[in-house]
C-alpha cells in the first residue's frame, strides 16, 4: 500500500521537474529484465498450469471421473467460475496492495494448489483444487496489464503485452513436449499427469519467490534505476495521459465506467463472446486432435504447432498495431478472426484428417485477440480506479465466456461435436460488426473533442495546470484524451 501511494505522489513531483533525460538502452534492458521478463514467467506458468487439465485428458485423469458423464467439462468450467469470484476481490486489492506483491502472493498460493492436484483422486477433490487454482490465477491478467501500464508508454505497452501474452503459445509448445514426456513416466503412486502437476507446482512456487526479490512496486521505488532514470520513466508515460497509480478508491470512476462510458459494455460483450471459443479450445483442443485419429501421445505433440500459431498471431497483431501507433486496431482485430472462421467451416464440413488438424490451428488464431483487448482497454482507459475496475471486469467477462465454452461440448455430440463448432462459428462471425461499432463510437467521441471550442480547451488547461496527465483524471474528465481504434 505504501509503495503504491509513493508511486502517485513522487511521480507527480518528478513530472514537475520535466527532466530532459533520455532512458538509455542499458536502462531499458534492466527494466525489461526486471519487469517484462518476470511478467512473461508469470503468464507462462499461469497458462501452462491451468492447461494441465487439457493435457491430463489423455494422460489418465478421466479414470477418476464417471465414464460417459460431463464431469470433465465441469472441471474446465469451475476454473472460470473461480475467476468470476476472484475479480471483484481483485478490484479492491489492486487498489490497496502493490500489484507486484499481490501477484507474487497469488503465484505462491496457486503453485501450492497445483502440487495439490497430484493428491486429488476423485471428482470432488479435483473440483476443489481447480476452483482454488482459478481463484488465485484470477489476478494475473489484471496485474500484468496494470504493471505494464506503470512502466511503458502506449507503443511500448503493445510490444511488452505481446511478449508476455505470447507465453500462452510458448506454454502450449512446452506443455505438449512435457505432456509427451510425462506419459512415459510410470510410478506406482502417481500417474503421469500427477507427476506433471508436482513438477509444475514446485517451479511455480520458486518463481513467486524470485518475484518478491527482483520486482519493484513502481518505477519511483526501483532501486536498480538512478534518480534520472526514474524521472525519465515517469516522463516517458506522460504522453498516454492515463496517469500512474493511486491508493484512493474513487467511486466516481466506477460510476463513470458502468454508467457513462459508451465503450464499457460494448467491450465487455465483445470479450464475453470471444472468450467462449477460447474456453472451448483451452479445454478441448487435445481431445479434438485425438478424435481426429491421433494417438494420445501424438495428440499431445500436436499441441506444439498450436503454440506456434498462438505466438505468430499475437506477435503479428500487436506489432502491426504498434507499427501503426495504435491506429487500425479494428482492422487488425478482424483480420485475426478470419482464420478462425475458415477453420470452423472446415471442421464442420470436412472429414479430411489433415484438413481437420490444420483447422484446429486456425481456430486457435481467433482466441489470441484477448491480447488486443488487453491493449485496447489499456490505451483507452485513464484514471487508476477506472483502469483497475475495467481490467478486472474484463477478466470477469473473459471468465464468463470461457466457462460457457467447455459446456458446448457435450458427450452426446462426440466425437465431432458439430453443434459446438457451429455455435462457435456463429459467435466469431457476430464479433466483427461489434468491433466496427466500437470503432465508430470511438471515432465520434474523438471528433467531438477535436471540434471543441479552443477557448474551452485553453481554459481547461489553465485550470488544471502543468502535469495534468498525472492528476488521476479519467479519459472522460480529460478533454485532451483521444481514444485509439
Amino acid at each position: 500500500m505504501f509503495g503504491l501511494s509513493l508511486m502517485y505522489d513522487q511521480a507527480f513531483d518528478l513530472a514537475k521537474e520535466r527532466t530532459a533525460a533520455q532512458i538509455s538502452r542499458r536502462a531499458w534492458l534492466k527494466i525489461d529484465l526486471r519487469i517484462t521478463l518476470m511478467l512473461c514467467g508469470v503468464y507462462f506458468l499461469q497458462f501452462l498450469d491451468k492447461s494441465l487439465l487439457n493435457y491430463s485428458a489423455v494422460m489418465g485423469i478421466k479414470s477418476y471421473l464417471k465414464p460417459h458423464s460431463n464431469e470433465f467439462s465441469n472441471l474446465g468450467t469451475i476454473l472460470f467460475i473461480a475467476y468470476l469470484v476472484g475479480e471483484p476481490i481483485n478490484v479492491y486489492l489492486f487498489q490497496k496492495v502493490p500489484p507486484v506483491k499481490l501477484m507474487a502472493a497469488c503465484v505462491f498460493c496457486w503453485g501450492v494448489v497445483v502440487i495439490g492436484h497430484a493428491f486429488a483422486k476423485d471428482y470432488s477433490s479435483l473440483m476443489a483444487v481447480r476452483f482454488l487454482l482459478g481463484l488465485f490465477e484470477s489476478c494475473v491478467a489484471p496485474g500484468c496489464t496494470l504493471v505494464t501500464g506503470m512502466w511503458y508508454n502506449q507503443a511500448q505497452q503493445l510490444r511488452r503485452t505481446c511478449w508476455w501474452t505470447c507465453q500462452a503459445g510458448v506454454a502450449t509448445i512446452i506443455g505438449g513436449l512435457l505432456s509427451f514426456a510425462f506419459q512415459h513416466v510410470h510410478n506406482k503412486t502417481f500417474q503421469g499427469w500427477q507427476m506433471f502437476c508436482l513438477v509444475m507446482g514446485i517451479i511455480t512456487v520458486l518463481w513467486s519467490i524470485l518475484m518478491v526479490f527482483l520486482m519493484p512496486n513502481s518505477p519511483v521505488v526501483a532501486n536498480f534505476l538512478t534518480e534520472e532514470e526514474k524521472a525519465a520513466v515517469v516522463e516517458n508515460i506522460r504522453v498516454q495521459q492515463t496517469g500512474t497509480a493511486s491508493t484512493e478508491f474513487k467511486w466516481s470512476h466506477l460510476k463513470e465506467l458502468l454508467l457513462q462510458d459508451k465503450l464499457t459494455w460494448l467491450m465487455l460483450v465483445l470479450t464475453l463472446l470471444l472468450m467462449i471459443p477460447t474456453g472451448a479450445v483451452l479445454t478441448f483442443s487435445v481431445t479434438m486432435i485425438a478424435n481426429i485419429g491421433f494417438s494420445t501421445k501424438n495428440a499431445a505433440l500436436m499441441q506444439m504447432p498450436l503454440g506456434v500459431s498462438t505466438v505468430w498471431a499475437i506477435a503479428m497483431g500487436t506489432y502491426l498495431c504498434a507499427y501503426f501507433k495504435g491506429k487500425h486496431r479494428n482492422l487488425i482485430f478482424i483480420s485475426m478472426l478470419i482464420p478462425a472462421i475458415i477453420g470452423y467451416i472446415v471442421l464442420i464440413t470436412s472429414k479430411n484428417k489433415i484438413g481437420q488438424l490444420l483447422s484446429v490451428y486456425l481456430i486457435n488464431v481467433g482466441t489470441c485477440v484477448i491480447t488486443m483487448i488487453y491493449s485496447w482497454n489499456l490505451a483507452n482507459t485513464a484514471g487508476y480506479t477506472k483502469r483497475v475496475a475495467r481490467t478486472c471486469l474484463t477478466m470477469a467477462f473473459f471468465s464468463a465466456g470461457a466457462l460457457i465454452g467447455p459446456q458446448l461440448f457435450r458427450v452426446s455430440d462426440a466425437p465431432r461435436y458439430i453443434r459446438a463448432k457451429t455455435a462457435l462459428l456463429a459467435i466469431t462471425v457476430a464479433c466483427i460488426p461489434l468491433v466496427l461499432l466500437i470503432s465508430y463510437v470511438s471515432h465520434l467521441e474523438n471528433k467531438k473533442r477535436d471540434n471543441m471550442d479552443e477557448k474551452v480547451k485553453d481554459q481547461w488547461l489553465e485550470d488544471k495546470g502543468d502535469n495534468y496527465e498525472f492528476m488521476d483524471l479519467t479519459d472522460r474528465e480529460n478533454i485532451m484524451f483521444r481514444y485509439s481504434f
